[in-house]
């Protein structure tokens, strides 16, 4: 099977942003000529709308959000589906409405991205249906830049649960769209995955455990650069005069990419107070954060009790617990406290917090480091959302 190259894949997730609607009421573009001699879009049914907007019914929106291209060419026999990120208010509240609801593939995924791709799931099924349920089933892309990323990879477990179809999936600046069932099966339900990402890229560190990006197999994710620490410009596709994935993702080869050489969140991390100002606001300390937090559940047998509540809780909840059985194990056990001062002491410091000074472990303490890390964290997530939009 072809699949399509690093350079196709990122035209694809830029161009569907370029969508444009003008007074006649129809959709339009000019893709690049590597593109024009790949796919062919037909504007009359291959614009896929979707809602968005989350938990504010008010302020929803429904926009052209994804297209579909039928392969031509060396391409014949394909079909490529490219979905938009955020661009505007209404997305951005997609992005953090933060909450779990059921998705495609009867795992716990994330309430907004879901609730986007519900809204677009039925277009897509008037799509393809025919060309799904043929004798001759074409293959399938899924495409998608930031938010575009994770409603492309719940289109294709869709795709595997209802047409039993394996299609690739490519994201670029993707965030975590499930928790863990949902990451193992993501796996098996594309025929591969390629995760392409940047060093100092924020987004696709969010949302924070319990959410976590699908463990796909060799080689994994394409680190498409060498920065280090967080960057608002990381995140775009580069139509803003930034650098961007659509200028990273080159060649005709993934061999040729990078690959990702460190995943804190598949490793025991254990931090040491003494050593907190070894932290730095990066993208990589964000994960080893993650990674430490795991870590100090699993070691105390509390990780599989905290991770069940988050299916039934909201985000102001699943901290306030979070914070609860922190300052219950410190107050258990000399060495568990130990640890989680060093968590905390860390966390203060990654959040350029005026106090790094861990003097308690109450309760109160302990949701104040939390909500200073994440207000953080989130202020640079919404930083690079706004300089990628068009």
């Amino acid at each position: 099977m072809r699949t399509l190259t690093p350079d196709l894949a990122a035209e694809l997730a830029d161009a569907v942003y370029r969508m444009v609607k003008p007074r006649t009421g129809q959709y339009t573009f000019r893709p690049s000529r590597a593109l024009e001699q790949s796919f062919d879009f037909n504007f009359n049914s291959d614009v896929i709308k979707a809602t968005t907007g989350g938990f504010l019914p008010w302020l929803d929106s429904t926009t052209g959000f994804a297209l579909i291209g039928h392969g031509i060419n060396q391409y014949q026999g394909h079909i490529a589906i490219a979905i938009r990120g955020t661009n505007g208010l209404h997305d951005t509240l997609t992005d953090m409405n933060f909450g779990l609801s059921t998705g495609p593939s009867d795992t716990y995924v994330h309430t907004g991205f879901n609730s986007a791709f519900e809204s677009m799931q039925p277009a897509l099924e008037s799509r393809l249906a025919t060309h799904l349920r043929g004798n001759s089933v074409p293959t399938v892309h899924c495409v998608g830049h930031s938010l575009g990323g994770a409603l492309a990879s719940l289109t294709a477990d869709w795709l595997r649960q209802k047409y039993k179809h394996l299609p690739y999936l490519y994201t670029f600046g993707a965030p975590r769209v499930g928790i863990e069932p949902y990451a193992r099966r993501s796996t098996w339900s594309n025929r591969n995955i390629y995760r392409c990402t940047h060093g100092a890229d924020v987004v696709t560190k969010v949302p924070l455990w319990p959410f976590c990006h699908a463990p796909v197999s060799e080689p994994g994710e394409y680190r498409l650069d060498g920065d280090r620490g967080i960057s608002f410009a990381a995140h775009s596709m580069g139509l803003t005069g930034n650098p961007g994935y659509r200028n990273t993702a080159k060649g005709s080869d993934w061999s040729s990419l990078k690959t990702a050489s460190t995943n804190f969140l598949s490793q025991a991390v254990r931090l040491r107070y003494e050593d907190r100002h070894q932290a730095r606001f990066t993208a990589d300390w964000a994960d080893r954060l993650g990674a430490a937090l795991v870590t100090l559940l699993k070691d105390a047998g509390y990780y599989t009790m905290v991770a069940t509540q988050a299916v039934i809780g909201t985000a102001l909840t699943f901290y306030d617990l979070l914070a609860r059985t922190l300052a219950q194990l410190a107050a258990a056990s000399e060495k568990l406290a130990d640890q989680a001062r060093g968590l905390l002491g860390h966390m203060l410091v990654f959040a350029k917090a005026a106090v790094t000074t861990v003097t308690n472990l109450g309760y109160r303490f302990i949701r104040w480091v939390f909500s200073r890390t994440l207000s953080a964290l989130y202020g640079a997530v919404q930083g690079s959302l706004q300089l990628a939009e068009v």
